[in-house]
């Protein structure tokens, strides 16, 4: 498996695991979504590490996953 493939795979387990639509899962990560669909996809991105320390950090602020949630998906 390469890099990109890796990624991948990391990426769409993280937002399984929080339970984020692709557009919240790119909002809390502060990329366009475009970007964020095309990590998904395979196609790579050019700071790899700090997508993962940022997808780490917010694994760990349940805050941070609730502000990046649509409402509609936000519990009272």
């Amino acid at each position: 498996m390469d890099e990109k493939e890796e990624l991948s795979r990391e990426v769409k387990s993280w937002r399984a695991r929080e339970g984020l639509t692709a557009e919240s899962a790119a909002k809390l990560l502060g990329i366009p979504k475009r970007t964020y669909e095309g990590i998904e996809q395979g196609r790579g991105f050019s700071y790899p590490l700090l997508l993962r320390l940022a997808m780490h950090i917010t694994a760990l602020s349940p805050n941070a996953v609730e502000q990046g949630k649509p409402r509609e998906e936000q519990v009272p």
